[in-house]
């Protein structure tokens, strides 16, 4: 009988424990939007990307690259916002290697972004030059 309660207990601790990590990240999404301005400008263009997407019917695939470029952008995004964090943490005074983490870290979220405009160049260039061309033609 004991074994019984303990494998419902198990259970109902599984689904507080998710509800606990959902909740957490939901916190850790709010607190980096209002610290990280470059993650509303971010929205905005998913947004804008998200709505040329539907206008330009891309396909399945094509779905599949601007998501995961969307998630790779905005999960890196959080991930530079984080280490930031933990270096002003660990940093009180000014410290010439916590700028060096702080600058490699912008470094590579602005490559990250670049790659991202690159990569929504080659979704979206071909099938609005073909929309031009159809209406203008």
């Amino acid at each position: 009988m004991a074994d019984k309660d303990k494998k419902i207990k198990k259970r109902a601790n599984v689904g507080i424990r998710v509800k606990n990590k959902f909740g957490n990240a939901a916190r850790g999404v709010i607190t980096a939007l209002k610290e990280e301005s470059t993650l509303i400008v971010y929205l905005i263009v998913i947004v804008l990307c998200v709505g040329l997407g539907i206008w330009l019917k891309i396909s399945t695939i094509e779905w599949s690259i601007l998501i995961l470029t969307i998630g790779v952008v905005v999960g890196f995004e959080f991930v530079n916002t984080s280490i930031e964090n933990f270096v002003d943490l660990l940093s009180f005074e000014y410290n010439i290697k916590a700028k060096k983490i702080k600058d490699i870290c912008a470094a590579a979220s602005i490559i990250n972004a670049i790659c991202s405009v690159a990569i929504g160049f080659l979704l979206f260039l071909p099938k609005l030059i073909d929309f031009i061309m159809s209406v203008t033609s």
